[in-house]
């Protein structure tokens, strides 16, 4: 047996990890894509690139000012696309912050009415003072960009662009050109597809640094153009998935002997199966103790339950072809959609080597392995839940109707209203709303209760709610109601937002750093070491105090880190400009929250910034 075998769950990887850049270089521009999307996670992964700083994910959520300067930071270079109607449900509100989350965020459509389900990042760093090769990094993943913590298999690879083009990239590079394109409603922003276009360029010939024992590797991704790839055929099939159907695995099996054939999946899945697919293959396991994940071609949960701690969501095809194993992993699970229709889009990587390097399918599943994890199968007669499944069907529908029914938010300002934004809502595509299926919609930062009711889905122009500048985004929270079973949804859908006054910016900017210890804390960030600066931040937290650690504002760090950011690139103190000018009042250039003292310092520094250094 091998000295590791491909499928080693001691193998493991963080999803930190695969986003941190290598040593002497920083992040130039990042793509993600994904099935479903929190925005919990969409606003750590900036904070995450930038920093590396804290201890968990749970200390850069609870530190606002370092989930503030990630996006200030990064989220203009990363795009993540996902597919529309799947972003989880906030019911209880969310923090405004969410809103410079905007334009990162694109909702795309499957072309051939399937699920959008790729999980991929794909990532360049410049080496630092721009002199040399930039680098790219490919991740396949079987998880979603959401809390969920289940069991999962990710491939990364670190490569190089230049030369001739590469032939095995061209399903990916197919892909990545294709996303813009697949965008629901809102258009993908202009700087998007700028990025799309210049990443799909250097992957085109790109070349991947292989994994060990590894000697070559493809890539496939279905649901693009009506061609469908599967996994290629066998002496030996090893099957992981969490959801399947019977079409899907009797296709996959249909030329492999029983005593050859391996299946892992989920319990619940696996017992809605006919007797004779299960009897295709002579061995069927489940992980021990397994718990419920979402997944694209399973109903998910609202959200508001607890996050799960374990379960199956990795997705993986070995095969042993003659004197070579393949390993398939990626988005795909064992259904019709993924591999016989063709319907969702999904993206797949084949990693080929000898099997006495890579291991067979049986040794995989051995007690010191992956096996140790696992029980077998015991079949069992499900709780019948046909009327769910039809509610969840039908409410599966409905939101797609919504989604490409083009919602629109407009801002009107009222004056007398104390300052409030007017959020009228509309639809530009109108659809039917079935009689049986009610509605909700509210605005994404004060929740549910701020909503309203709807019973048809028309071209007419709503008052959705009446808030504070900080609060509007283009995000609305959506709940679907299906009355005769009690079955319900909840998730957050994109809209245009139209009449957006300049200012919504600068005001969350208000609301996050509201005194001066927090606009000095910031200050902090802008001009230390951002490691080092991050970590001093994450450990103060919300409510400590920066003094004993950093000085204030009066103290000499501050004008020393300010001078040697001027002999440097000078990007520390355009930063701090866009700050000061974003928190002081256009017309006296006060503001309440920065001291009077550093104003009268940074007027001092603006004398002397080269007129190339300066912010427009």
């Amino acid at each position: 047996m091998p000295d590791r075998a491909a499928l080693d769950p001691e193998n493991r990887a963080l999803y930190g990890e695969i986003l941190r850049a290598p040593a002497g270089y920083e992040l130039d521009v990042a793509l993600a894509t994904t099935y479903t999307l929190d925005f919990e996670t969409a606003l750590v992964i900036p904070a995450t690139l930038a920093f590396h700083a804290a201890e968990t994910r749970q200390q850069t959520l609870d530190t606002p000012l370092a989930l503030l300067e990630g996006l200030e930071r990064l989220s203009s270079r990363i795009a993540i696309f996902c597919e529309a109607g799947r972003i989880k449900a906030v019911p209880k509100g969310s923090t405004p912050l969410t809103a410079l989350l905007e334009d990162t965020v694109t909702e795309v459509t499957a072309p051939r009415g399937g699920a959008f389900h790729p999980k991929l990042w794909l990532l360049r760093f410049t080496p630092f003072g721009g002199h040399g090769q930039p680098r790219l990094r490919l991740a396949l993943l079987s998880r979603n960009l959401t809390t969920d913590t289940s069991w999962d298999l990710s491939l990364s690879l670190d490569g190089v662009a230049g030369g001739s083009d590469v032939a095995a990239n061209a399903p990916l590079v197919a892909l990545v050109r294709a996303l813009p394109d697949l965008a629901s409603g809102r258009a993908a922003p202009g700087r998007v597809v700028d990025m799309v276009t210049s990443l799909a360029n250097d992957l085109t010939s790109a070349q991947w640094d292989k994994p060990e024992q590894i000697r070559s590797i493809s890539f496939a991704v279905n649901g693009l153009t009506e061609q469908v790839w599967r996994p290629r055929v066998g002496s030996t099939l090893g099957i992981v998935s969490p959801f399947m159907t019977d079409s899907a695995l009797t296709a996959l099996v249909a030329r492999i002997s029983p005593d050859n054939a391996c299946l892992l999946g989920r319990g619940e899945e696996m017992a809605l199966l006919k007797p004779e697919t299960l009897a295709r293959f002579g061995k069927k396991y489940v992980l021990d103790e397994m718990a419920e994940t979402e997944d694209g071609e399973e109903t998910e949960d609202t959200g508001t339950g607890p996050v799960p701690a374990r379960g199956l969501h990795a997705k993986a095809f070995i095969t042993e072809r003659y004197s070579n194993t393949e390993i398939t992993m990626g988005s795909g699970n064992a259904t019709a959609p993924a591999l016989i229709g063709g319907e969702n889009v999904e993206v797949f990587a084949t990693l080929s080597g000898r099997t006495s390097d890579l291991g067979t399918v049986e040794e995989q599943m051995t007690p010191d392995r992956l096996g140790r994890y696992l029980r077998e199968f015991v079949p069992f007669t499900p709780e019948d839940i046909s009327a769910e499944v039809e509610a969840d069907r039908r409410l599966d529908e409905t939101r797609r109707r919504l989604a490409e029914a083009d919602p629109v938010l407009r801002c009107k300002d009222d004056p007398a209203d104390e300052g409030r934004i007017h959020l009228l809502l509309e639809f530009r595509k109108p659809t039917q709303l079935p009689h049986d299926i009610a509605l909700r919609i509210w605005p994404l930062v004060p929740g549910r209760e701020h909503g309203i009711n709807l019973t048809e889905i028309d071209s007419g122009e709503r008052l959705l709610a009446r808030l504070a500048l900080k609060d509007v985004t283009r995000w609305i929270g959506v709940q679907l109601h299906d009355n005769a079973t009690g079955v319900r949804q909840e998730f957050t859908l994109g809209t245009e937002l139209i009449d957006l006054p300049d200012t919504r910016t600068a005001e969350i900017l208000r609301s996050i750093i509201e005194d001066r210890d927090k606009f000095l804390r910031y200050i902090r960030l802008l001009l230390g070491d951002v490691s080092e600066a991050a970590k001093a931040l994450f450990a103060a937290g919300q409510g400590g105090s920066f003094s004993g650690m950093f000085g204030s504002g009066q103290e000499s760090p501050i004008l020393e880190d300010m001078v040697r950011a001027l002999s440097g690139d000078g990007r520390q103190l355009r930063d701090i400009e866009r700050l000061v000018t974003r928190l002081s009042d256009p017309d006296t250039g006060k503001s309440d929250v920065i001291p009077e003292e550093f104003l009268d310092l940074w007027a001092t520094f603006q004398q002397v910034l080269p007129k190339e250094r300066r912010n427009d």
